[in-house]
């Protein structure tokens, strides 16, 4: 009961992690959200100020707003949690699936209420600055909304280019400390605090440089957008002529994008490093080798199994362990001729070093062989049985070999060497798909070995660590997709808020002839722009990165870049956010040129 009680406790643990960054990116947003809120009062504001209110006591009130706004939601939140929870029970249970209601948690209820209340009033601490330095004299102006501001102080440069130098220079200090192949007792778990310290600090710069680095890239992602006319020039320009707030919602899709973009590479890397070692253990479905007190399989044996139509690819192999390397006494490595190319999983098998171009006259050898003799890709090695040896070009090095070889040659190597012509084993694949397939071809596998031989079934256990991974993979990107549905929110809030400050400038273009569908189409670009320069700053945290992860945890693993996985990411977000700025955009064209070209400012 204590084992189960501490695997839900870790599951709960990573879970939180999750649903803490969610909540990060949450604040995020809401920052920008009351930063264009209190721009479109920035009037309002003024006159409070015109009639005698100080600036502590307007920051106090825009604070204590905040801190409501955030106890409603805290509120709203909790209740459906609980009402969800209740009703689960009795939903899974007319599908058969029996689980505890939650009971009433009154004290994380509260502790939930009011985080969120204390989170809201941190993230409106910024914004309510800015508003409270409002002077009186903006009550005096003709329109009631004041443009959001388009650079940043220099301060905030200041603290974002330290932060992009400690952001690199941990990076270096991690690079520095990657493990080689041969590094002993190494352990990862200071290096990747270390990327994660690195991390953090490469994303307080983006958040701090963000307005500064959007035009670059903005420039890149929508020069393709710009080439469709009118409409693609003026999206552009919308989210452009607003760096700041472009860049505030964008670093919260990067940090969605950065996150899951890591997880690609991260269980792309994982999921070839898992197929490199099952090539080794499981080469194929079904594997056939001597018992102790046979030498070699059955005459005619190899013929028989070819001939059922259970099996199909049937590879026969020697397995020599009288073979040796010279200068190297290891028991319990063989030679084998295994002619890797005739599998199904050929294109999974990789080398640390090498190619596995196998011929006469070519040899590769085990890691652990190839270490103990000190010897590289391109020089020559020596292999003897009993009072014969022969001279083989070392063409490769592999970490897992098939068939517990040691060393992988040519069968006229062996044959040279005096190795008997039979077969030791065979490998074959079930020539269907399905348990039923797999059931019948051992069944007639097992009609014709009898107890002479041994029949090994690899490719069930090749299937249960491909469904262990997939499955923890799936619960990842899910996990991680919280992120991603509040940066997609966000977008969808910030176009809303923008449509509004921009009233007149929207009724102005229909007045000049712009149509409903044109202006839902701009707005609709504006907001998938978004989007697009979010994942493109994530893309460009979660490549470096990755690697380094990848490369901190010594497992020796090759770094893949799913590149066909992150385009579409990066299409998934910008279509999600463009369809996230959709109903701003639809109700914007429903106002008359007539009622927008009245609103002030």
């Amino acid at each position: 009961a204590l084992d189960v009680s501490d695997r839900v406790n870790g599951l709960f643990a990573l879970i939180g992690m999750f649903v803490a960054i969610a909540v990060v990116a949450a604040a995020l947003v809401a920052t920008s959200t009351f930063r264009i809120v209190f721009a479109q009062r920035m009037r309002q504001l003024a006159l409070l100020r015109a009639i005698g209110a100080d600036r502590s006591g307007l920051f106090r009130a825009l604070v204590a707003e905040g801190g409501l706004t955030g106890l409603f939601a805290g509120v709203t939140g909790v209740l459906a949690a609980t009402g969800l929870g209740f009703l689960l029970p009795p939903l899974l249970g007319v599908v058969g699936i029996d689980i505890a209601t939650p009971g009433f948690p009154i004290g994380w209820a509260v502790a939930v209420i009011l985080g969120t209340a204390l989170i809201t009033m941190v993230a409106v601490l910024a914004p309510a600055v800015t508003a409270a330095r409002v002077a009186p004299l903006e009550a005096l102006r003709t329109a009631s909304i004041t443009a959001g501001a388009r650079d940043i102080n220099l301060p905030r440069v200041a603290v974002g280019l330290l932060m992009a130098a400690a952001a690199v220079l941990v990076a270096f200090l991690v690079a520095s400390q990657l493990p080689d192949r041969d590094t002993q007792e190494y352990d990862a778990s200071g290096t990747l605090l270390q990327i994660v310290l690195s991390g953090l600090f490469a994303y307080v710069a983006l958040v701090a440089l963000g307005p500064l680095l959007v035009q670059p890239v903005l420039a890149a992602v929508g020069w393709p957008l710009r080439r469709l006319g009118p409409i693609g020039r003026l999206a552009v320009g919308g989210v452009g002529g607003q760096p700041r707030r472009a860049a505030a919602v964008s670093v919260v899709v990067a940090l969605g994008v950065t996150l899951i973009g890591g997880a690609l590479v991260g269980t792309a890397s994982l999921r070839t490093l898992i197929k490199w070692e099952l090539a080794g253990m499981a080469p194929s479905d079904l594997a056939v080798t001597v018992a102790e007190e046979q030498n070699t399989l059955p005459e005619g044996f190899v013929d028989r199994v070819r001939a059922m139509s259970e099996l199909e690819r049937v590879v026969p192999f020697r397995n020599d362990p009288k073979v040796r390397l010279a200068g190297v006494d290891i028991e319990g490595l063989a030679a084998s001729d295994l002619a890797l190319h005739r599998l199904s999983t050929w294109e999974d098998f990789g080398t640390s070093a090498g190619t596995l171009d196998i011929g006469p006259g070519r040899v590769v050898l085990l890691t652990y062989l190839a270490e103990a003799a000190g010897v590289q890709p391109g020089d020559t090695v020596t292999l003897t049985r009993g009072g014969r040896s022969i001279e083989l070009e070392l063409v490769g090095i592999m970490d897992n070999t098939p068939v517990s070889a040691g060393m992988l040659l040519d069968p006229t190597d062996l044959d040279r060497l005096g190795t008997p012509p039979n077969p030791t084993g065979l490998l074959a694949d079930v020539a269907g798909d399905g348990e039923e397939a797999r059931t019948a071809a051992v069944k007639a596998l097992r009609a014709v070995t009898g107890s002479t031989l041994l029949v090994e079934v690899s490719a069930d256990m090749r299937d249960d660590m491909m469904g262990e991974l997939n499955m923890i993979i799936g619960v990842l990107l899910a996990l991680l997709g919280l992120t991603v549905i509040v940066a997609v929110v966000g977008v969808g809030t910030t176009t809303a808020l923008s449509v509004v400050e921009r009233t007149r400038e929207l009724g102005l273009l229909r007045a000049i002839g712009m149509a409903r569908a044109g202006l839902r189409s701009m707005l609709t670009a504006e907001a998938g722009l978004y989007g697009l320069v979010g994942a493109t700053l994530g893309l460009l945290l979660a490549l470096p990165y990755s690697w380094l992860a990848v490369e901190a945890l010594g497992a020796n693993a090759p770094v893949e870049y799913p590149a066909g996985q992150l385009a579409l990411v990066v299409l998934v977000l910008a279509a999600a956010t463009a369809l996230a700025g959709l109903l701003p955009a639809r109700k914007a064209a429903r106002v008359s040129p007539v009622e927008a070209l009245g609103v002030d400012g």
